[in-house]
């Protein structure tokens, strides 16, 4: 029976799975990849997957985490691929705080850790803990491995990552910048170093994840040296439903005003806090947090939609040219994730306002969706600089970081198979 790493993203209706076999060479090929939809809402709850490139979808209930699992082992067997064979679980882990800078194996002190983070990242963190509750249940004796989103950004300096805060705050509290989206950015920036041409560790570029979250990274030399998300993933560029940077006299001024409005302040405050998570960015702005919608409307002549991209578009190209300024032999800007990889409009108008660059956009490479290609070519500072579409492969850095750490007992890698041309 051939051995199988299982590559695991539990939201909070939402379980995002892959399984991938162990070749002979220690490398690992994808071979079946799903999500159960809508858990805990048991009329509209349904399972997806793909395999062998054939597409399946259909309606179960599905009450709990624990269904969805069970539902996703069920799925398994019938494609060929049993329970037994799975030797290690990488648990994408959203928050893992000051003390985890790289992928660990979980026990009960790293589960007390991604516990007393759940504050910070609310919408992430107790969603992954319910994946390894259950997934230790399900699998007993199997490792499981904690794939940090904040690990590759554990090389930030001072300069990158203190606020201007009392120090109690950042001793005590622990109040600092941590960054997110790390295994993407990770991933895209390997990536992009190989279509280069130079090595990783002399390799400096800005990604841009851009989904429904999003965030914006100078890697200089194969490190993370600066990223937009911040303390909570809350911070940085405008998203889906997340409001990005703003003052924070904001928050206490519209929670002032609930209360004049009659409610509770501890109500007010709640209100405001959850709003700016889930009420605000795109949303906010438009409506709706669907970038494809509001481009389709904007391309139509719809003034007002067309508005909403350019302020999308601008805070984006802020943060590229911030970074770009603060480093030197910058190579690539590099679009990933839902928006950045499919969104040919969002990347055009991104380049266009990175007047300093006079990006050459190849509009016709532009459009083309699901490959690493080059679209445009321009220079900042005496480089040539190429902006790229990379599809960012999150999974394949859990797997990989699952294999090494819960399965062959060593540290994750430091290069990884896929830095091949």
């Amino acid at each position: 029976m051939k051995k199988t790493i299982l590559s695991l993203n539990c939201g909070s209706s939402s379980l995002k799975f892959n399984i991938f076999n162990i070749n002979d060479d220690m490398t690992v090929s994808p071979i079946l990849n799903g999500i159960a939809e809508e858990i805990g809402n048991i009329r509209r709850s349904s399972m997806r997957f793909s395999h062998n490139g054939d597409k399946t979808k259909y309606p179960i209930s599905l009450e709990t985490h624990e269904d969805a699992l069970s539902e996703m082992f069920e799925v398994f067997t019938r494609n060929g691929v049993q329970k037994e064979s799975i030797c290690a679980v990488g648990h994408r882990i959203v928050h893992g705080g000051p003390i985890y800078t790289k992928s660990t194996l979980i026990n009960e002190e790293v589960k007390e850790q991604i516990k007393s983070l759940f504050s910070v990242a609310p919408l992430h963190n107790p969603q992954n803990y319910i994946g390894v509750e259950v997934t230790e249940k399900l699998l007993p004796g199997v490792p499981n491995v904690a794939v940090f989103d904040t690990a590759f950004h554990g090389t930030m300096g001072c300069e990158a990552f203190r606020y201007a805060i009392p120090q109690k705050w950042y001793e005590q509290f622990l109040i600092r910048r941590y960054g997110f989206h790390g295994t993407s950015h990770l991933y895209v920036s390997k990536r992009a170093a190989v279509l280069c041409k130079t090595p990783y560790d002399e390799f400096t570029c800005v990604t841009a994840h851009l989904g429904n979250g999003s965030s914006i990274t100078k890697v200089e030399n194969g490190k993370s040296r600066d990223t937009s998300m911040g303390f909570t993933p809350l911070e940085g560029v405008i998203m889906g439903t997340r409001c990005g940077d703003l003052d924070p006299a904001i928050i206490a001024h519209v929670a002032n005003l609930y209360v004049a409005d009659g409610m509770d302040k501890a109500d007010a405050y709640d209100k405001t806090t959850r709003m700016l998570n889930k009420d605000c960015g795109l949303k906010g702005l438009a409506g709706t947090n669907l970038m494809q919608d509001i481009r389709a409307k904007a391309l139509e002549g719809d003034e007002e939609s067309l508005h909403i991209v350019d302020i999308y578009c601008y805070r984006i190209a802020k943060y590229i040219g911030e970074y770009a300024c603060t480093t030197d032999n910058l190579k690539a800007i590099v679009f990933t994730a839902g928006v950045g990889e499919n969104e040919w409009f969002v990347r055009q108008r991104v380049l266009e306002m990175l007047k300093s660059f006079a990006f050459e956009i190849d509009h016709e490479a532009n459009k083309i969706r699901g490959e690493e290609i080059v679209i445009g070519k321009g220079k900042f500072a005496g480089n040539e600089v190429c902006a790229m579409v990379i599809p960012t492969d999150e999974e394949l850095i859990i797997a990989y970081d699952a294999l090494a750490i819960g399965y062959l007992g060593k540290q994750a890698p430091t290069v990884y198979p896929f830095e091949k041309a």
